[in-house]
Formats: structure tokens, C-alpha cells, sequence
């Protein structure tokens, strides 16, 4: 009877040291399911910078769209190389066009008599000249009274743009050749005229192109107008080439942007002056 009882208890003590030991390593879960670092969801879950939508969401910058769906102009302003800013003496070609007639009715446009012998006085006249092999921009005349935007710039359809060089130097006196890859905005003010009689936009060269006559167009806030298309001659000398802009510049307008464009034909001017003038008071 001890005899049996011994085996009994040795087996016993044999298969609780087997259980044990492979128990220990196969269901203690310390290492298969410690999750702390796989589970440990902190960062991942943690949604602060993922979440926070503060720079993708935040409109004010991409709806503000307030000047530049209407702004025209120098948004994307690179004329800034071909306008000198100055007032200063012309050092282009001397001037062989019409010979001026005084017809200005005097008031409050200073600017002188119009070199196109159109109607009024001169509110600005600039010329382009030969800066380097690029057309430059020279203020001759400015005679409205509002002195505040008087500025003359060349731009284009690109970024960026680069001014075209100096051409029709043998046929005329030269100038800035305009066509469809650019355009002329032209800064000013009629603060100060209570009321406008006329208007004549005229500018000063040819049609730049061998066999096709040309014209040209403007515009402002106000108004649009053009010249009858083939109305600009190819032919050399240079002519003075008005055209009535009453309906784009009104009185008493203190922020008027103007814009000149070449037309057809030929799509391509060589403008050597521009001029406005006006009957006012």
C-alpha cells in the first residue's frame, strides 16, 4: 500500500512541473498579448494635428477674391520696366507729324493745344522712345487737374513678359509695336471736370504689317469703343488716328484705368504717341 501511494504522489509531482512549464511559456500572455506598444493607440487615435483642419479649412485667404476677378490692371503688373515714371524732356525722334493747331477752349485741362488738331485741350500726350532697344515711356503733356494716376505702363498676356524691342526704325520714327500678345493701360483722373463735351483718343504711327491696314480699341469701367477696322493705314509717314471715346471717359472719375488694344486687320500697330483730348469744364 505505501508502495503504490509513493508511485502515486512521484507522478503527481512529475506532471506539475511538465504543465508548468510549458504553460509558462505558451499561455502566459506577458509577451503574445502585451499590447502596450502595438495596441497603445496614443498616437495614432490622438486626431489633434490630423484632426485640426485649421489651415485646409480656412477660407479667408482663397474667397477673397475682391480685386483681382475685376482689377485688370497691374495684378499681374510686370510694365513696370517700360514706364520711367518720369516727366522729364523726350529724348525720342523729334516729332514730324500734323502741324498743331491751337483749338483748345482753354478751362480746366492745362495740357496745351492737341498735336492731332483735334477738338479741345490736351489732357496727357506721352510718347515712346528708344530706351536701350526698348520703347520707353516719356510724359509730354499732362493737363487735367487731377494729377494724383497719371501713368503709362506696357503689359501682356504672359508672366512674364518681356517688352518687346524697338521697332519700325527705318519707315517711321519708331515706336511700340502692339499687337495681340500685350496692350497699354494708361492710368488717370478726371476729378476735378464737373462736366466732358468730347472726348478723342488719338494715337500716333501705322499698321504694322505689309500688306493689311490696322485699328484700335479701348476700354474702361465706364465704356468700350474702337476705330473702324482697317481705318489705320500701313503706308509710311506716320498719321495722327483719332478716334471718339466719350462714352469711356466721364467726369468727375478720380480712378479711370484706360486700356488700348491693337485691332484688325492686322491686328499689330507701331504706336509711336498717344494723345488724349478733351472739351471740358
Amino acid at each position: 500500500m505505501k508502495k503504490w501511494l509513493a508511485i502515486a504522489l512521484l507522478a503527481g509531482c512529475a506532471q506539475g512541473v511538465e504543465d508548468d512549464t510549458v504553460g509558462g511559456n505558451r499561455n502566459d500572455g506577458a509577451l503574445d498579448d502585451d499590447s502596450a506598444v502595438p495596441n497603445d493607440s496614443a498616437a495614432p487615435n490622438d486626431s489633434a494635428p490630423a484632426g485640426d483642419t485649421g489651415a485646409t479649412e480656412d477660407s479667408s485667404a482663397p474667397p477673397d477674391t475682391g480685386g483681382s476677378s475685376t482689377d485688370t490692371g497691374p495684378s499681374t503688373d510686370t510694365g513696370s520696366s517700360t514706364d520711367t515714371g518720369s516727366s522729364g524732356a523726350d529724348t525720342g525722334v523729334a516729332d514730324t507729324g500734323t502741324v498743331v493747331t491751337d483749338t483748345s477752349t482753354g478751362g480746366p485741362i492745362t495740357g496745351g493745344p492737341c498735336a492731332s488738331g483735334t477738338a479741345g485741350a490736351t489732357a496727357f500726350r506721352v510718347r515712346f522712345y528708344n530706351g536701350g532697344g526698348k520703347p520707353t515711356v516719356a510724359y509730354d503733356a499732362w493737363g487735367l487737374p487731377d494729377k494724383a494716376r497719371q501713368k503709362v505702363g506696357v503689359y501682356g498676356y504672359t508672366i512674364p513678359y518681356t517688352v518687346p524691342a524697338w521697332a519700325d526704325p527705318f519707315l517711321g520714327e519708331g515706336g511700340l509695336q502692339l499687337d495681340s500678345s500685350n496692350f497699354i493701360d494708361i492710368e488717370l483722373s478726371t476729378t476735378g471736370l464737373s462736366s466732358v463735351k468730347s472726348v478723342t483718343l488719338s494715337l500716333y504711327g501705322r499698321s504694322y504689317n505689309t500688306t493689311a491696314s490696322g485699328s484700335f480699341n479701348w476700354q474702361t469701367f465706364k465704356g468700350t469703343g474702337a476705330t473702324p477696322s482697317g481705318s489705320m493705314s500701313n503706308a509710311a509717314p506716320y498719321k495722327w488716328w483719332p478716334g471718339n471715346a466719350a462714352g469711356a471717359i466721364i467726369a468727375g472719375d478720380g480712378t479711370i484705368l484706360l486700356r488700348i488694344k491693337a485691332g484688325g486687320p492686322s491686328g499689330s500697330v507701331v504706336v509711336n504717341k498717344i494723345e488724349l483730348c478733351m472739351e471740358a469744364s
